[in-house]
């Protein structure tokens, strides 16, 4: 009789479980969903403890750019490549996106089950979802995101990169679905024949 009740205990603990973190994944991904464009500014701390700040821009689906304060290279992400540009737009550099996270957040209608291995915490004033790519090749690439418990705005993410080493921006003073110039995403391309 005592293994019985022990069993029920579990199930009901596993089922509150399951559904709180449903609930989580839902209100997020819904929030998430609604949002057509973001812009604001945000706080980049990288591995080694540097620090930088600029203001960012989003665009669904699949673009995003990063402008750095007092830097002469900014990020400008598709929905294949990273691209790095100067002030005027113009490529100093690409690399493919590949599978990276961040790409799947870009998407018009973000389903977290369908890409993503979760999992999920409530904190007093946050919640955090772990996302780690379904197909990934290691259990380092995968990002964080911090969503503010009342509003649910978007807080910060972490990305780790493959070699296990984390980058977080924190989001503030966000402005949600405003109209942004498509002059902010424009690349132009060094015709090196001029």
């Amino acid at each position: 009789m005592i293994k019985f009740s022990y069993l029920i205990s579990f199930l009901i603990l596993f089922n509150l479980n399951f559904s709180f973190a449903n609930s989580i994944i839902n209100l997020t991904e819904d929030n998430w969903n609604n949002i057509t464009s973001m812009t604001g500014q945000f706080k980049q701390t990288n591995h080694d403890g540097s620090i930088q700040h600029g203001n960012f821009y989003i665009q669904k689906p699949y673009r995003s750019l990063f402008e750095y304060h007092n830097q002469l290279e900014n990020i400008l992400i598709s929905k294949y490549f990273l691209h790095i540009i100067n002030e005027k737009h113009h490529v100093i550099d690409t690399y493919p996106i590949g599978s990276n996270p961040i790409k799947y957040l870009l998407l018009d209608n973000l389903k977290i089950d369908e890409h993503f291995d979760h999992s999920e915490q409530e904190l007093d004033h946050e919640y955090i979802l772990h996302l780690m790519k379904k197909d990934r090749i290691n259990d380092y690439e995968q990002v964080s995101l911090h969503f503010h418990k009342e509003t649910l705005n978007l807080k910060k993410w972490e990305i780790t990169n493959e070699s296990g080493e984390k980058t977080s921006l924190e989001f503030t003073k966000n402005l949600k679905n405003i109209s942004i110039s498509p002059d902010k995403f424009v690349i132009h391309h060094i015709n090196l024949s001029e």
